[in-house]
């Protein structure tokens, strides 16, 4: 069974982003008069169900805030800011794992796709940081402030497969976040969690490699989502 095309995300995957995200959620809530911070098992703990991008929006569920759109709406584009900000200021360095998936990937054939959940300019200028003018050409697909919270059928991988013509049985997204995750699972895609599995233990080196992948692909052990769903039926 082949491996048609991989979507990656950027947090935790293509980039170790756990850093800027605290910082920036610390400095939202300080501008918003809060006098909550995280440390970083809190981030994680957010992260877990919000993404890193939206990773705020687990801080408003006791808050009088959350009442007011218009300052939870302040908040998360602060956020978003001061991320940019850091991201303008300390380009981050691509992981050698990905760096290494992506290469073996490309000479099997396979296709690449990027869908974040991080706004479009910063997720544009992450990718320009590290890959250049070659991002068009490394990438058929790149979306940045995807909403995973729609309709499997017509959600950002959805729209992304059929604008490559390619169907979900085939594909493959790795991610860190469980919001994109679901998404790419309940649109029919293999999917593949990243995400740190301890509070304070460092992400591995190594998360995953194309022949990792394929052997997930034909092992008699694993079936598609989609076939598990009629299985069940």
């Amino acid at each position: 069974m082949s491996i048609d095309v991989i979507f990656l995300g950027l947090d935790g995957v293509l980039f170790d982003t756990e850093a800027l995200h605290l910082a920036a959620c610390n400095a939202a809530f300080a501008q918003a008069g809060l006098s909550l911070r995280w440390t970083l098992p809190a981030l994680r703990g957010a992260a877990a169900t919000h993404g890193y991008a939206r990773a705020v929006g687990a801080a408003l569920g006791g808050e009088p805030l959350a009442r007011d759109k218009a300052r939870v709406a302040e908040l998360f584009a602060a956020k978003h800011a001061h991320f940019q900000q850091a991201v303008a200021q300390q380009a981050l360095k691509p992981s050698p794992a990905a760096l290494a998936l992506i290469e073996d990937a490309r000479a099997a054939g396979c296709k690449l796709a990027v869908l974040s959940d991080l706004p479009a300019p910063v997720t544009a200028q992450l990718l320009e940081q590290c890959f250049g003018a070659d991002v068009n050409s490394l990438f058929a697909v790149v979306a940045g402030g995807a909403n995973f919270d729609g309709p499997a059928g017509t959600g950002p991988h959805a729209r992304a497969l059929n604008a490559m013509g390619l169907e979900p049985a085939a594909s493959i997204a790795i991610d860190a976040a469980a919001p994109s995750l679901r998404a790419a699972e309940a649109a029919g895609l293999w999917t593949v969690s990243v995400a740190p599995y301890g509070a304070d233990v460092l992400r591995p080196q190594q998360f995953i490699t194309f022949d990792a992948l394929r052997e997930l692909r034909t092992s008699p052990f694993t079936a598609n989502p989609q076939e598990e769903q009629e299985l069940a039926a």
